[in-house]
C-alpha cells in the first residue's frame, strides 16, 4: 500500500466530503491509479528541495507606516491610490512623498524616491470597484548614510 492512499481513503470517506463507504473509496482510488498509468504518469513523492524554493517574499500592507528600515530588496510594499487626471497617485512606501503613476494595470514602472534613494519597481492592480491598488517592489534600498551635525563641530569665523 502506498504513503498517500490512507490519506484519499480518509478523505473520500469523510461524512464531510464525499462520504463513501470503504469499499468505494478504495474502487475509485484504484481506477484513479489505473487511469494515470495508462496515460504514463507516475505518482511520486515530491522532493524537499522541489517544494520550497526558498522563502516567500515579504509583502507589507497599505496601512503600515514608519517601515523605512524593514525597505530590502525584494520586499513588496501595498499602497491604496488615489484617481488624478489620467494618473493615480500612491504613498511612497519610504517616506511621506506621493508617487504619480500612469493609469496602465498591466505595466511596471520604475520609481525613484529622491530623498530617501530607494528604487522601487511599481504596478497597478485594479480592485474592481473603481480603485486600484498600487504595488512597489523595492529594488535597491541605496545606501543609509544621513548626514548629521556633529555635537562638537567647531564654528568657522
Amino acid at each position: 500500500m502506498t504513503a498517500y492512499r490512507p490519506t484519499l481513503v480518509s478523505l473520500l470517506t469523510d461524512p464531510m466530503q464525499l462520504a463513501l463507504d470503504l469499499d468505494h473509496a478504495e474502487s475509485l482510488i484504484g481506477q484513479i491509479e489505473d487511469a494515470l498509468d495508462a496515460a504514463g504518469w507516475d505518482i511520486t513523492r515530491k522532493e524537499e528541495h522541489h517544494r520550497s524554493k526558498g522563502p516567500a517574499p515579504k509583502v507589507i500592507g497599505p496601512t503600515r507606516t514608519g517601515i523605512l528600515n524593514e525597505l530590502v530588496a525584494g520586499v513588496y510594499v501595498h499602497r491604496y491610490t488615489e484617481n488624478g487626471r489620467g494618473c493615480v497617485w500612491a504613498e511612497m512606501p519610504c517616506c511621506d512623498r506621493h508617487a504619480k503613476l500612469p493609469m496602465e494595470v498591466h505595466g511596471e514602472f520604475p520609481v525613484r524616491c529622491l530623498p530617501c534613494r530607494i528604487d522601487y519597481a511599481a504596478s497597478l492592480i485594479d480592485e474592481n470597484d473603481g480603485g486600484y491598488l498600487a504595488v512597489f517592489e523595492v529594488i535597491d534600498e541605496g545606501d543609509r548614510i544621513r548626514s548629521q551635525r556633529r555635537r562638537k563641530a567647531k564654528s568657522l569665523r
